[in-house]
């Protein structure tokens, strides 16, 4: 009996504790479910706009995975860390969603692709030591493959038009080639070359009439094309955002992509976003009203559920 009313008195303390600090402690194996059953409460050190930014990433989230954990992927575990980060939770659950999205398929792409953004934004100082760590095993693991693919038995493989994938593999090459540079490179010799890669989609664009997707380069480089469009100007991004859109539409590319390019385009042109993809360029979230006019002209309910 006595240890009985001991183990009582602890979990009443703990969940005073619990309550008092306003800090649920997600878990590992329910971590999709705790996140779409979550309504956080605000703290002390975080601002309103702050506070809305993470629940609107949050409700994002739910509305992605239409409230079913099963249908979480790698852009729900990296926007669940992003929320965190905003909301200023614990250490213990920053750690628990950096570890949930390292470990979902295709971590490594966002890891090495976002290396600029995180490095120089404090938001990310939480992660900073685990993501470091992780950034040079996925760089480690990049290598490898570089080293092993071979590009003939890849087209062959897939019976894609080789000398269409060599040229899609040297405009990835070139969009990657000073975009991680710190030096002073990114901003002379990066911006010359995603010019020079414009062109070249251009030129491409004329030839097939149509985005260059998973039909014509594979799964690998699906993503190539809409690369180029997101670092070029805005009015390059307006003139191809119908085409990504309907290569969504058509399975030639997931829907993330379409998202972010959403993001940037409205965020450059109009100043604000409706996903929250675009973090360090001052985008305002964009209201209700706006949100649901978008998410409607580009039909991004049907395509987010098709895409599961």
């Amino acid at each position: 009996m006595k240890s009985t009313t001991t183990l009582l008195v602890m979990i009443a303390i703990l969940t005073f504790n619990y309550q008092a600090e306003g800090q649920f402690v997600f878990s590992y194996n329910n971590f999709e479910k705790e996140i779409i059953d979550y309504t956080p409460t605000q703290k002390e050190n975080v601002e309103d706009r702050e506070y809305n930014y993470g629940l609107m990433i949050l409700d994002e989230i739910k509305n992605g995975v239409k409230n079913d954990p099963d249908n979480f992927n790698l852009a729900n575990y990296f926007n669940a860390l992003s929320a965190f980060l905003t909301l200023k939770e614990s250490d213990e659950n920053i750690k628990l969603a950096f570890t949930k999205f390292k470990e979902s398929d295709g971590s490594c792409e966002y890891i090495v692709s976002f290396e600029n953004t995180i490095l120089s934004n404090r938001k990310y100082d939480p992660i900073i030591i685990e993501y470091n760590k992780q950034l040079e095993i996925c760089k480690s693991m990049a290598n490898n493959e570089i080293e092993e693919f071979n590009i003939s038995e890849y087209c062959r493989k897939h019976s894609l038009d080789e000398n269409l994938v060599i040229a899609i593999v040297r405009i990835s090459d070139a969009d990657q080639k000073y975009r991680k540079d710190d030096t002073g490179n990114f901003k002379t010799k990066q911006k010359l070359i995603d010019k020079q890669n414009q062109k070249s989609i251009d030129s491409l664009f004329n030839i097939y009439d149509t985005y260059i997707g998973k039909g014509k380069v594979g799964s690998k480089f699906e993503s190539v094309m809409w690369a180029v469009i997101q670092h070029s100007d805005v009015e390059t991004m307006g003139k191809y955002l119908p085409v990504v859109h309907q290569a969504v539409v058509e399975g030639e590319l997931d829907v993330v992509p379409l998202k972010m390019l959403i993001d940037r385009y409205y965020g450059l042109k109009y100043g604000y976003q409706v996903f929250g993809s675009q973090t360090g360029f001052g985008f305002e979230i964009a209201d209700e009203d706006k949100k649901n006019v978008i998410i409607e002209k580009y039909g991004i309910e049907e395509l987010t559920n098709t895409s599961h």
